[in-house]
């Protein structure tokens, strides 16, 4: 099952920290890193994103979520679409509120042996328990459909790959 963390903050210059820490985070051995940021729409500059939180509605909260997908069972070979397990949890969050939220987010895939993603979404109330809980399994489900796919696709190669041999080996008798 995916982790998904959530904490929030309503100050604008949090939610800006959040945005610098998630695209500038040190990689392994503290190597320097300038992350994309991301979004719906494809990639976000920092500014863009900085101009999202100015222009957020008063009373909005800035949410930091994190997901990070199981390495056994999701994550098996890294190959997961980290992206699309990210945009269909903020669908969910969509659907839940019955309105579009405004995001932000980077991939993490160099400091941890763990893939996740950090996203910064504006909302107008607090998660509640329940709502946390169906992201957490937005994403695990995400995840799980795509090992799925992979898998299948990883099986056929092999199958494709047994075959060729065997036809090789019957060539060279």
């Amino acid at each position: 099952m995916a982790i998904f963390k959530a904490t929030y903050t309503n100050k604008a210059a949090a939610a800006k920290g959040n945005i610098r820490y998630i695209e500038n985070r040190p990689g392994k051995d503290r190597a320097k890193i300038i992350r994309d940021l991301w979004g719906i729409d494809g990639k976000m500059e920092r500014l863009e994103a900085y101009q999202m939180i100015d222009e957020a509605e008063k009373g909005s909260l800035f949410y930091r979520l994190v997901i990070n997908l199981d390495a056994e069972k999701e994550d098996t070979h890294k190959d997961v679409y980290i992206r699309d397990v990210a945009e269909q949890t903020i669908l969910g969050l969509e659907n839940r509120f019955g309105q579009p939220v405004q995001w932000v987010a980077a991939t993490h895939a160099d400091h941890t042996p763990l893939r996740h993603v950090h996203i910064l979404a504006i909302l107008p109330k607090r998660l509640q328990v329940q709502d946390l809980k169906a992201l957490r399994q937005i994403a695990t489900d995400a995840a799980l459909e795509q090992r799925r796919e992979l898998d299948k696709v990883l099986a056929r190669k092999q199958e494709q790959k047994k075959k060729e041999q065997e036809a090789q080996w019957e060539l060279q008798r």
